[in-house]
């Protein structure tokens, strides 16, 4: 089979494709045919060693953390079922590989049949941490919430799920994504390029930040605004709030298997919409991953296999 690796930690120079030997099946292999898998910014930042602090790794190694595939074959302890369906999972030692060996019962899915592969793909590393955020977040229907990455892979699911949480939305963004994010369903939409602290002055001034991109100047920029401030990051895992009525916590945790039914129901019963930027040829991956890091995102881009 085929993988993508990282060799070394020069970042999207380090990225190559390679051979390797199919995986050898086990009672509790699902072994999946691999058709996407979600680029992520744990995976670029990862391969510049920016992440080493709270994912110490060894290279080279295998990118990739989510996929979505077709089970072609399973091991006699798992249900024998699943042959022939669509499924998402979560593969620790890596995913950017055409043939997937799942041993973890609990990180494999079945999609529901009314959702694209794809879209479901996109909950790994994206509807995921925006669900989580908004239970970290005990988000109800007086929060006013400040969302900075609003059109990103993970913003995108975090503003849909804070209105139907109840919540009041304040979403930054790029100026060529405004009317993107609006779509979203975002009460207020902020141009984060122009003058910021103007613009807040403008808007309700909220009581929770969830930051999903991680820049300490913009993080710093809203909390010289504000007196009282809870502030939680999913990108970064340090941060020292102006104000002694401000509060800091990162955050990375998991929503658990209730979480990823909840969010592939969600989008099965049209709650939920999924937001793909772009598809690129696994061979395509080093400027896959240029675009995600250098671009505005409007959603998540996959790599296809």
């Amino acid at each position: 089979m085929k993988a993508i690796m990282q060799n070394d930690f020069s970042g999207i120079a380090g990225l190559a494709m390679t051979t390797m030997a199919d995986p050898k099946v086990s009672a509790l292999s699902v072994i999946v045919r691999n058709q996407f898998i979600p680029v992520l910014p744990y995976d670029w930042l990862t391969g510049e060693g920016a992440l080493k602090a709270i994912r110490p790794v060894k290279l080279p190694m295998v990118i990739g953390y989510g996929f979505g595939g077709i089970v072609e074959q399973v091991g006699r302890l798992r249900n024998q079922k699943l042959v022939g369906r669509a499924v998402i999972g979560i593969q620790p030692n890596g995913a950017a590989k055409t043939i997937i060996n799942s041993q973890v019962p609990p990180l494999l899915f079945k999609v529901p049949q009314n959702v694209t592969l794809q879209a479901a793909t996109t909950l790994i590393g994206g509807g995921d941490a925006a669900l989580h955020a908004v239970q970290k977040s005990w988000i109800n229907k007086n929060d006013i919430v400040l969302v900075t990455g609003a059109s990103g892979g993970v913003g995108t699911y975090l503003v849909q799920l804070l209105k139907l949480a109840g919540a009041t939305v304040i979403a930054l963004a790029s100026s060529n994504n405004l009317a993107f994010v609006r779509t979203l369903g975002a009460d207020y939409v902020l141009n984060y390029q122009t003058d910021l602290r103007q613009q807040l002055r403008n808007v309700p001034q909220p009581n929770k930040v969830i930051d999903t991109v991680g820049q300490q100047d913009l993080l710093t920029l809203i909390s010289q605004q504000y007196e009282t401030l809870a502030i939680l990051s999913l990108s970064i895992p340090f941060f020292r709030p102006l104000k002694i009525n401000q509060h800091f916590e990162f955050s990375n945790g998991s929503v658990g298997i209730n979480g990823y039914q909840q969010l592939l129901a969600m989008l099965a019963n049209h709650q939920l919409r999924a937001h793909i930027q772009a598809e690129y040829n696994f061979e395509d991956i080093k400027k896959a991953h240029f675009d995600s890091k250098n671009g505005h995102s409007q959603g998540r881009i996959l790599l296809k296999f």
